[in-house]
C-alpha cells in the first residue's frame, strides 16, 4: 500500500503514546477540504497502557497534521487545556443535527427509527420515524457512538442490538465517514434485522460504512480462478448467478480509481444494493477480490 504513488500520507505523532501513526489516502479523498481549510479525521488506536483512545485530527490540504485532540467521553476539552499541548487551538464545532435520507430500497421493514449520537463527529444522525416499534438502545465500546432505534413487532430486541453494536463499534474506528453511506446501511439492516447478525454480515457492514473509502481489486488471474472454479463452489451459492459474480469481478480488474460505491453505480440497474454488497462479500471471502480501505497503522520506535 506504502508504494502506491497515487496515494498521500498523513504521519503524526501522538501526544499521548508517542508512537507514530500512519495513513494512506486514497485518491477519491484528496481534495476533501472543508470551508475552514482542513479534514477532520478519527484516528482510534491503542494508546497508552494499549488502552484505545480518540483523537480527531486536522489535516491541512497538504496533508500535514495541524492540530490533534484526544477526545474522552464527558470530558469538556478546554482551550487552555489544549494550549498546554503547544498545537493549534481548532475553531469549535457545534454539535449538529443530520437527517439520513434512505435509498429507495428502504421500507421500513424492521427499522422504524434511528437516532445516531457520534460524538468524534459532534453529529446527531437521524432517520425520520415511521410507523411504532420496540425501543433498543446500545453504545459503542469508548460510549463515543450511542445508538437509539424503533424495531419492528417482528424483531427481538436482543437480536436488534447485537446489529446495533457492531455498527456502533464500525462507527467508532471510522477514520473518514461519508455520511451518505448512512443511508445505505439503514437499507441494508432493515432488511436483516430480524435474523442473527452473523460473520458475514459484520464484514458487509464494515463494507457499506466504508464503500466511498475503498477500492476493489480484482486481476486476470483471479477472474480465471473464478471461472475454473465455479463448477465446484456454486452449490455454496445458492440462487446466485455466474454471470453477475463475472461482470462484478471484470469491472474490478486492475481497479485504482473507482470505490466500491462506484462499482455499484456501474451495477444498479441489475442489482439490488444489499445483493450487491452480498455478492462483493462471497468474492472477498473467495480471496478473488483484495478491498482496499483507508487505515492507520502504528510505527513503533524499538
Amino acid at each position: 500500500m506504502s508504494s502506491n504513488p497515487r496515494r498521500r500520507k498523513i504521519d503524526y505523532e501522538c501526544n499521548k503514546c508517542k508512537n507514530t501513526r500512519i495513513l494512506y489516502i486514497l485518491p477519491s479523498l484528496h481534495q476533501s477540504v472543508d470551508e475552514k481549510g482542513y479534514i477532520e479525521y478519527v484516528d482510534v488506536h491503542a494508546c497508552e497502557d494499549d488502552k484505545l483512545t480518540a483523537n480527531i485530527l486536522y489535516v491541512d490540504r497538504s496533508m500535514v497534521v495541524r492540530s490533534q485532540v484526544p477526545v474522552k467521553v464527558g470530558d469538556d476539552i478546554s482551550t487552555e487545556d489544549i494550549t498546554t499541548m503547544h498545537i493549534p487551538v481548532p475553531k469549535k464545532v457545534d454539535f449538529k443535527d443530520a437527517m439520513i435520507n434512505p435509498i429507495k430500497e428502504f421500507r421500513h421493514k424492521n427499522l422504524k427509527a434511528i437516532k445516531i449520537v457520534d460524538r468524534l463527529r459532534q453529529t446527531n444522525f437521524q432517520l425520520k420515524k415511521k410507523g411504532d416499534g420496540k425501543k433498543v438502545d446500545v453504545s459503542s465500546e469508548l460510549e463515543f457512538i450511542d445508538i437509539e432505534a424503533n424495531v419492528g413487532r417482528n424483531v427481538e430486541p436482543e437480536i436488534a442490538e447485537d446489529w446495533f453494536k457492531q455498527v456502533a463499534a464500525i462507527l467508532e474506528a471510522i477514520v473518514l465517514l461519508d455520511e451518505e453511506m448512512l443511508s445505505y446501511i439503514v437499507a441494508y439492516l432493515d432488511s436483516k434485522l430480524d435474523s442473527i447478525p452473523t460473520g458475514e454480515s459484520i464484514i458487509e457492514i464494515d463494507m457499506i460504512l466504508h464503500a466511498k473509502s475503498s477500492f476493489p481489486i480484482a486481476s486476470l488471474k483471479s477472474y480465471a480462478t473464478f471461472r475454473r472454479q465455479w463448477s465446484m463452489i456454486r452449490s455454496d451459492f445458492e440462487g446466485k448467478e455466474f454471470p453477475m459474480y463475472e461482470k462484478l469481478i471484470t469491472y474490478c480488474i486492475g481497479n485504482q480509481y473507482k470505490t466500491l460505491l462506484d462499482i455499484y453505480f456501474k451495477a444498479m440497474n441489475a442489482i439490488s444494493f444489499n445483493g450487491f454488497i452480498d455478492h462483493m462479500e462471497d468474492l472477498a471471502m473467495l480471496g478473488l477480490l483484495n478491498i482496499q480501505k483507508t487505515q492507520f497503522f502504528t510505527v513503533k520506535e524499538e
